[in-house]
């Protein structure tokens, strides 16, 4: 298997170990958010405004799949691609899943410092950032859970890479 999946909760991680650890594999490395501003030619946030988040997954879903047939390749998904559209079983199938389990504290933290960046959080409070969190991580979590790797830490690591690179060696 030559593609990894990174999934988590928004704000989770995903970009930031996704780029190390295409850095450290030397694989390429794409962000199906970053693909989706760059082929609507706006931000997430103007996309959810424009066309709601069904065109959204729907979007990221189309995008995902793209991939098909790229090799050595590290995806950083959306925060809710999982759950939607079989994506996960897609993903499973294709890949190695990491899930980005970070403490919800951090994540909320995180959030709260650029709601806007956020369609689902924009002009959220922080007990209201919590709250969306805490429903999210209820609806997804069975999702995230599936990953062949569940990384409890907010920070790439180097026993992440050992463990990515191991499952692909295997094949697995």
């Amino acid at each position: 298997m030559d593609k990894v999946f990174l999934v988590g909760l928004p704000a989770s991680g995903k970009t930031t170990i996704g780029k190390w650890l295409s850095q450290k594999m030397n694989w390429e490395f794409i962000d199906l958010d970053e693909s989706i501003e760059n082929e609507a030619q706006i931000s997430i946030s103007a996309f959810f405004k424009l066309h709601g988040e069904p065109a959204f997954r729907e979007k990221e879903t189309e995008i995902l799949r793209s991939i098909e047939h790229k090799h050595q390749v590290i995806v950083a998904c959306g925060g809710g691609t999982a759950a939607h559209s079989e994506n996960m079983k897609w993903m499973q199938e294709r890949g190695i899943t990491v899930f980005l389990n970070i403490d919800l504290g951090t994540i909320q933290t995180r959030i709260h410092a650029n709601p806007n960046e956020r369609p689902l959080f924009e002009g959220k409070n922080l007990i209201e950032i919590r709250k969306k969190l805490q429903e999210m991580l209820t609806f997804r979590g069975d999702f995230y859970h599936k990953s062949k790797i569940i990384w409890n830490k907010s920070n790439s690591d180097e026993i992440l890479h050992i463990a990515v690179s191991q499952l692909v060696a295997s094949g697995v």
